[in-house]
């Protein structure tokens, strides 16, 4: 009798851990912008050097331009990583749950897009173009919408 209750307890544990490893968290599911602020914080860093960039540059750097890339990758510090993925370049970091996708067109260098997916097709999207926007696409067929995220601050560090 004792060895069925165990076998249960175990059965139980491994349930709630499938469960739990197989569910993806979607911010989208009903945590709303503070979640995704969170997740937006992941980015700070990665926002803060293209606005670096963008400053001595007036445009963002370009994945196209291996002097850029390179530029972007250094600047990042360590524990982060800049890979070129055909038009875009895919950025890790130590400090991330996830990679994140950035692109920039040359046709419009004043203009750059960092973004993130979050499971069931759902993506966080932050732009630069008359400054940054972050907004919030469902993934479920509903309109991208602007969500509120604390701006980026020189010397902000790891706060």
């Amino acid at each position: 009798m004792a060895r069925l209750g165990a076998i249960c307890g175990w059965l139980a544990i491994t349930w709630v851990l499938l469960g739990a490893f197989t569910s993806s968290p979607t911010p989208a599911a009903g945590g709303g912008d503070a979640e995704l602020a969170t997740v937006a914080s992941e980015a700070r860093q990665v926002i803060a050097v293209i606005n670096w960039f963008y400053l001595r540059h007036r445009a963002c750097p370009q994945p196209s331009r291996p002097g850029e890339l390179a530029i972007l990758e250094g600047e990042l510090g360590d524990g982060f990583s800049a890979t070129q993925r055909d038009w875009f370049v895919e950025i890790r970091g130590i400090s991330m749950t996830g990679s994140w996708l950035y692109y920039t067109s040359a046709r419009y260098p004043d203009r750059c897009t960092l973004w993130r997916e979050l499971g069931q097709n759902a993506t966080l999207i932050w732009r630069r173009h008359d400054g940054g926007r972050w907004t919030f696409e469902p993934g479920d067929g509903g309109s991208e919408r602007p969500i509120k995220v604390a701006p980026v601050q020189a010397g902000m560090g790891d706060k």
